[in-house]
């Protein structure tokens, strides 16, 4: 379970959430502040509930309506926002050394937990989604630190959505002062006592002195592959970045790829799919998002590369200011459902000719009860295309555009209908627009040291790889 933080006692089993309530109250170390908006006060409730609140609650409150919120808190242009949970734990966490750091500075270690969410009700019926964070001392008079998560809450009733809230807060809070030094075991203890499908983690944020070493692109990685969320969204800089804020209202042209390393090609596919994308016009007057994606199951083929390897190519994509999507989700129809859900705006995926031929070969969706005719409907929803790069095709080995691949009876006449429909879009190329040679190629090169990959890999990454010895990279012998 990890080593236990000071004044808590190490335990052999899972903790119930009354338990860890009750472990937290009668430590005697941790003093705070419960600051909560949108679904009760759930998890103070729970400290409250296990006995012994005096140790541990110097303050509960909730500031529901929004002229009291403003008026504590700030004015806030959305009341259901990071910087709204920014704002709560800047202003609590001031309060409480403003008045009870002379008395019991020496003594407590002080924290302020904070949620800002919106929960469904009578008059919205969707998921629950909303910010949740703590900022917390390991050490009287010490310097704090914050974990920020970002949930949504799947029930489907107000009760149920208040209910879970409360046992992942209390969750946040005993793994925060439990496994401070284990940041990975923080995140494994935040669904403890709650069902798969309740609730999803998609962001989560440390800061902090305790935290310098924490690279929160390795925590995003570790939240997909712990099925805490499908997907993780990060910025060129690192930044952790919530997928529905980051998403909302924009459209969304979207390339996947391992990326081992980012090339030319994958610039070139995007930047002709970006052309006729940005002219279409459904996204006129919208802004477009485009993303860089990497399956699980791309970063899992390379497992024995480790974390460093995925980090390499991240940094690769930083250097070109690209934003990163992980995702456990590798069918195209479910990536097309999730994002949907999250934008109102078009969804392009950038593919070339190899994958479209995949994705129309029936045998690919025999896990479906309706076949490949439920893929594609689930998969063409309003505004989604697929832009294709021309390429070789799979079967003959001719050069073909997304409109002449052959595809084979029956499944023919769905292309045609899908290239009628305008869904399935041709990007502008030739046949000397295809890569000399492919991705695994350029990476034996710069393995081995053979010179030529440079040609094919943008300078910035080139001189990135190079001077950081990325990808195992191998300097070329001089000759004498």
């Amino acid at each position: 379970m990890g080593e236990p933080g000071p004044g808590m006692k190490k335990i052999t089993h899972l903790l119930t959430t009354d338990e860890k309530a009750k472990e937290i109250n009668f430590s005697g170390k941790h003093y705070g502040t419960f600051a909560e908006i949108g679904a009760g006060q759930e998890v103070a409730r729970w400290f409250f509930q296990a006995g012994g609140a005096a140790g541990t609650v110097a303050k509960s409150m909730s500031a529901y309506d929004m002229t009291f919120s403003n008026a504590i808190y700030g004015t806030a242009h959305r009341f259901v926002s990071r910087e709204r949970l920014r704002e709560m734990l800047d202003h609590e966490y001031e309060l409480l050394l403003e008045r009870l750091g002379q008395e019991r500075g020496d003594r407590s270690r002080f924290f302020v937990f904070a949620d800002t969410v919106a929960a469904r009700s009578h008059k919205f019926t969707g998921d629950g989604k909303g910010w949740m964070g703590i900022r917390f001392q390991t050490q009287p008079n010490c310097p704090p630190g914050n974990i920020v998560i970002h949930v949504r809450l799947k029930d489907d009733t107000n009760a149920e959505q208040m209910e879970v809230l409360g046992i992942l807060g209390v969750n946040l809070v005993h793994a925060a002062f439990t496994h401070w030094r284990r940041p990975p075991e923080i995140l494994n203890r935040l669904m403890d006592g709650i069902r798969p499908g309740r609730v999803e983690v998609d962001m989560v944020d440390f800061r902090g002195p305790m935290f310098q070493g924490v690279d929160n692109r390795l925590m995003s990685l570790r939240m997909v592959h712990s099925n805490l969320t499908p997907v993780a969204l990060f910025s060129a800089t690192g930044a952790n970045l919530e997928a529905e804020d980051s998403f909302y209202g924009k459209s969304i042209l979207l390339l996947r790829g391992h990326y081992r390393p980012i090339t030319q090609f994958h610039l070139r596919m995007m930047e002709r799919a970006s052309a006729i994308f940005r002219n279409d016009p459904a996204n006129k007057g919208k802004e477009i998002v485009e993303v860089n994606e990497i399956t699980m199951r791309n970063l899992v083929r390379h497992r024995k590369a480790g974390m460093e390897d995925f980090l390499d190519r991240v940094d690769c994509m930083g250097a070109l200011k690209k934003t990163v999507l992980v995702t456990g989700i590798f069918r195209f129809h479910r990536l097309a459902q999730y994002l949907t859900q999250r934008t109102k705006g078009s969804l392009g995926f950038v593919i070339g000719v190899p994958l479209l031929s995949k994705m129309l070969d029936e045998h690919f969706y025999n896990d479906l009860p309706g076949g490949i005719m439920e893929a594609m409907g689930r998969l063409f929803l309003p505004g989604v295309k697929l832009l294709v790069y021309p390429g070789y095709d799979p079967v003959d080995g001719k050069f073909v555009t997304g409109h002449t691949l052959k595809v084979p009876e029956p499944i023919r006449e769905i292309h045609e209908y899908l290239v009628r429909r305008g869904k399935i879009v041709n990007l502008n190329a030739t046949e000397k627009d295809l890569p000399p040679c492919s991705s695994s190629e350029i990476l034996r090169n710069i393995r081995s040291g053979r010179p030529g990959w440079q040609e094919n890999v943008p300078t910035p990454v080139v001189k990135l790889i190079q001077r950081r010895r990325l990808f195992g990279y191998h300097a070329p012998k001089r000759s004498k």
